[in-house]
């Protein structure tokens, strides 16, 4: 798990440039792309449901919505379309997509509904 998330690590770059890749590409459904980037600006703003200041908890609302949102594009992005437009190594990815698909199963129903994944 540990070399997991070290591997997910060192491919922020290429994640931040994957998402802004499919948040610009028109074959992506809108409604999923500005899922995304109001997922972004939540995470950004100071405002939040569970406030920051408090330890762990308070940054995890910020993580399940993102996570939530990726998982959403991804799913309407395809496999293919992702790893066209990954620029890191092959298991970074798969490390990615992993962490993401663990996190967003954590999504309460109300919130997965909101992004469309499944029950």
């Amino acid at each position: 798990m540990k070399d997991t998330f070290l591997e997910a690590a060192r491919a922020v770059p290429a994640t931040v440039k994957l998402v802004y890749r499919l948040v610009r590409d028109e074959r992506i459904d809108e409604r999923k792309r500005a899922g995304v980037v109001a997922a972004l600006a939540y995470a950004a703003l100071p405002f939040d449901f569970i406030p920051d200041r408090f330890p762990i908890i308070g940054r995890v609302d910020d993580l399940v919505i993102g996570a939530a949102a990726l998982q959403a594009l991804f799913d309407e992005a395809g496999e293919e379309l992702v790893r066209e437009n990954w620029e890191a190594s092959a298991g970074s990815l798969d490390a990615l997509l992993g962490i993401v698909d663990t996190v967003s199963g954590f999504v309460p129903k109300p919130l997965r509904r909101l992004f469309q994944l499944g029950s």
